[in-house]
């Protein structure tokens, strides 16, 4: 997967929802799944770009939530669950273990990582 395809499965997740996509923000809130094995690249993305201290509750624009995921391309986070908040804020909850696109979860979505969680 590349920063590309990444951004392309976004965009059809939001779809659902959003016909203009463009306005929409996101906050990013992350899941340290413990009991599972974390790298040292892991390790990387969660002190440095997934940090308390960098996301903080802001409020991102689509292309800065696609720069920050595709910063171990092509290392994704296993999952990524979506959930659409008020209008125009949509949440994403991931999973800080990042892998190649071949063990990613939700291939069967047509648009991995992501899964809409009602």
């Amino acid at each position: 997967m590349n920063k590309y395809k990444f951004r392309n499965n976004l965009v059809q997740v939001l779809h659902a929802k959003y016909e203009n996509f463009q306005d929409v923000r996101f906050i990013i809130t992350t899941d340290m799944e413990e009991g599972k094995a974390h790298n040292s690249k892991d390790d990387y993305m969660r002190l440095s770009i997934f940090s308390e201290g960098n996301l903080g509750g802001r409020l991102l624009t689509i292309e800065q939530v696609v720069n920050m995921f595709s910063s171990l391309a092509p290392l994704y986070p296993l999952w990524i669950k979506v959930y659409f908040k008020e209008e125009g804020i949509v949440e994403l909850n991931t999973s800080l273990r990042f892998r190649k696109p071949s063990v990613i979860k939700y291939k069967e979505t047509g648009h991995p990582p992501f899964t809409v969680v009602e």
